[in-house]
């Protein structure tokens, strides 16, 4: 068959580029002095497109000690993909000490065993009724980051400022290793202890129930407003907090980095994929309560403080047969585990501090957070704090899931909210619309929140001053002040 008189000539063109190509070693060296000047090709996993990608970036980003993770803008899944120094991410829960601890309230910390909470990693005797220190999960000081670009949005985490993006600082810290807090009585302190000793009793304190089934006896304390558990927990001295709201930011996006999933309540996995990472979620947790939470408990706790205590450290799910008035198992609750840290989602639902929602004329609201953990957070009030996001009124008023979740100063506010139980953060944003006041965020939901529940759970209804026999505030502390402004590296 003949060929058109063009068609020669991009015949010519490519016999004369094949006749002109050299092999690697025949290349001109490289400017060493200036790696930014050069592109490399890779090829996309997904689709087999050929792209370009700066050289200077993708070595930075192999060989810094970085742990990422991305997710793909126009995919719903909240699964993510790991992105960057592999190796890092895999060794990260060592890397942040990462797992369960008694601390002082000096802030100096013990690490227990990681496979027997009631004993220390040297193996000495440990006691988690509060004689030996709080009971509290733990981390590393460490820088986090998160940015967008055109085609994905990254969480990152590393030892040491992340290059070219604006960090913040995280200085270690904890937070109860029990999910909520507890309450010193004999001195109005929060604590984190496993005991049922009358002197730690939770709930609203209700003496009454000590014997019967619905005891309060080792159960974490509610029906307190926020102000309060913060008054309680400052009792220990500097550094010491309920709920703030970064410990919960930390816990969350620690979480997805390592998991590599927005969706906690997905099932859990207990092999990790090829490259020895974790997959998979911790399980709906105790987030499906029938009726006789109410019917039997008032909507109380009913979950003793001592229940995945044996599972250590782990990632993994402890099992609990809930026992109604009439002597018979009314349900088999599911609690989660993350390297130590239990019932970070449902049961009892989380009171944050240091953050506030202002409500606008549209039943949206500006979400607020105080610039430090040693300023003083007034929370009748906006001054001071800096705005960090707008989230978003719902049509109609009511539960909506989260779509995109700013972490603007380290906020956690969700802002567009047009997901699924499944897609997306897949966890509840709940907003009655109202058009004026303060609300406090309650966050994580409770046991009768279903899918709603989750690390992102934000509910934007609840008035500063609210008190509820079903919400606590966990302790928690910092070694150093923590601060929500970035810093760019």
């Amino acid at each position: 068959m003949a060929i058109t008189e063009q068609e020669e000539v991009k015949l010519r063109a490519i016999i004369q580029a094949y006749d002109n190509g050299v092999t690697i070693n025949q290349l001109p060296l490289a400017d060493y002095n200036n790696p930014s000047k050069y592109v490399i090709e890779g090829v996309s996993k997904d689709t087999g497109e050929s792209v370009q990608i700066p050289f200077a970036d993708a070595v930075s980003i192999v060989n810094k000690h970085i742990a990422i993770r991305r997710w793909k803008r126009n995919l719903s899944t909240p699964v993510g993909e790991a992105y960057g120094n592999l190796d890092f991410l895999r060794e990260l829960p060592g890397i942040l000490g990462l797992g369960c601890y008694l601390v002082s309230t000096d802030r100096s910390r013990r690490k227990l065993d990681p496979t027997n909470h009631y004993r220390f990693a040297d193996g000495s005797p440990a006691a988690l009724d509060g004689s030996m220190g709080d009971y509290l999960w733990c981390w590393n000081a460490h820088y986090y980051s998160w940015w967008v670009d055109s085609t994905y949005y990254y969480e990152a985490v590393s030892l040491t400022p992340i290059p070219g993006r604006l960090n913040y600082y995280i200085p270690a810290g904890g937070t109860s290793a029990l999910g909520a807090g507890v309450i010193d009585r004999t001195t109005n302190t929060l604590v984190s202890v496993v005991s049922n000793d009358a002197r730690y009793r939770g709930g609203n304190n209700d003496s009454n129930k000590d014997a019967a089934y619905n005891t309060l006896l080792g159960r974490v304390a509610t029906y307190l407003p926020a102000a309060t558990f913060g008054a309680y927990a400052r009792k220990k001295g500097e550094g010491w907090e309920a709920g703030w709201f970064v410990s919960n930011t930390v816990v969350g996006y620690i979480y997805r980095i390592i998991m590599g999933t927005r969706h906690p309540q997905s099932a859990l996995n207990t092999s990790k994929d090829t490259n020895g990472l974790y997959r998979g979620g911790t399980g709906i947790g105790v987030t499906d309560a029938g009726g006789w939470w109410n019917t039997d408990f008032g909507y109380y706790p009913f979950l003793p403080t001592s229940v995945g205590v044996e599972l250590g450290d782990s990632v993994g799910v402890s099992d609990y047969d809930v026992i109604g008035k009439d002597g018979t198992k009314k349900q088999t609750m599911h609690i989660p585990c993350f390297f130590g840290l239990k019932n970070f989602y449902g049961h009892i639902g989380l009171i944050e501090r240091g953050a506030l929602m202002n409500k606008l004329a549209d039943g949206s609201a500006d979400y607020y957070v105080a610039p430090s953990l040693y300023s003083e957070f007034n929370i009748n009030s906006i001054e001071g704090l800096i705005k960090a996001a707008k989230v978003p009124a719902n049509s109609p008023a009511g539960w909506k899931y989260i779509t995109e979740l700013s972490m603007q100063n380290l906020c956690s506010a969700p802002t567009v909210t047009t997901g699924t139980s499944e897609t997306y953060y897949a966890d509840g944003w709940y907003n009655d619309n109202a058009i004026s006041g303060l609300r406090c965020p309650f966050r994580r939901g409770r046991a009768c929140h279903g899918a709603c529940a989750g690390l992102a759970c934000l509910l934007g209804h609840v008035a500063v001053s609210h008190a509820s026999v079903c919400w606590s505030s966990p302790l928690c502390y910092f070694a150093e002040d923590v601060s929500p402004v970035p810093v760019q590296y």
